[in-house]
């Protein structure tokens, strides 16, 4: 798995590769990273590189979400893999993601 993290206007963190039980620690720390990110506005998870994710990387994404939202900002999800999206969709967090109603 690889993570590029950039800007403030939101924080973008770029994810590419598998997120699992062995690498979503990685990714959980650079959300963190982004949450506290000075001067941020929110942040926006690019997971069009993901192409396979299980409940690890969907637990971490969830506990980040609460994160901003505690620090006022929004994470939002951008480009999920067809896969990724449908984990997504599965477990019901397309609602609490804002995925419901984009393709």
């Amino acid at each position: 798995m690889e993570i590029n993290t950039e800007g403030v206007d939101p924080v973008v963190v770029a994810v590419t590769g598998e997120v699992d039980l062995a690498t979503a620690p990685q990714l959980e720390a650079k959300l963190a990273d982004a949450v506290r990110v000075p001067g941020a506005t929110g942040v926006r998870v690019n997971l069009a590189g993901v192409e396979f994710m299980d409940s690890a990387g969907l637990r971490v994404l969830v506990a980040a979400r609460a994160a901003a939202e505690q620090k006022g900002l929004v994470l939002t999800l951008a480009a999920p893999h067809d896969r990724v999206r449908r984990i997504i969709q599965i477990t019901g967090l397309s609602e609490v993601f804002g995925l419901a109603d984009s393709a």
